[in-house]
């Protein structure tokens, strides 16, 4: 993967970042990693057909699930190898409507990072413009035992 940023992960991490940005649901969707820093990250997609109203603006929804990764991804070069965010809080506020034909940028950025809690934010603009903004709370746990920190 030639991004900028991925090159400094240890190779656990780029397994995750490819099981991540690689997976079923992001591909289909057609998520692009464009950047990857010290808690951030910079991704691009255009909707489908498939994810847009009657009205040809973006579903909601979708974008509400896409900023999942931009969370996780900001967070991914803090974490140890035995730990697994999980998402424990999402709050998730649509600022405007969301055209369904353009490309949005997709941002995520590490707020703090505790023991055992991670505080995250993601957005997504359309030309520059935010569309959406997230605050996300994740545990971190602890991999195979199923506890944190």
């Amino acid at each position: 993967m030639n991004v900028p940023g991925v090159s400094g992960l240890a190779d656990w991490q780029r397994e995750r970042l490819r099981g991540s940005v690689g997976g079923a649901y992001y591909d289909w969707a057609g998520v692009r990693l464009v950047e990857l820093g010290p808690g951030t990250s910079r991704l691009v997609f255009r909707p489908r057909s498939e994810m847009l109203t009657p009205w040809n603006t973006l579903n909601g929804s979708v974008l509400n699930g896409l900023l999942e990764l931009p969370s996780f991804l900001a967070l991914l070069p803090e974490l140890r190898e035995d730990e697994q965010p999980v998402t424990n809080d999402l709050f998730l506020q649509h600022l405007r409507p969301l055209p369904g034909d353009a490309e949005y940028v997709l941002e995520g950025r590490l707020i703090r990072r505790g023991r055992s809690m991670a505080w995250t934010e993601a957005s997504a603009s359309v030309d520059g413009k935010p569309t959406t903004l997230a605050r996300i709370t994740k545990t971190l746990v602890t991999a195979g035992t199923g506890t944190s920190g």
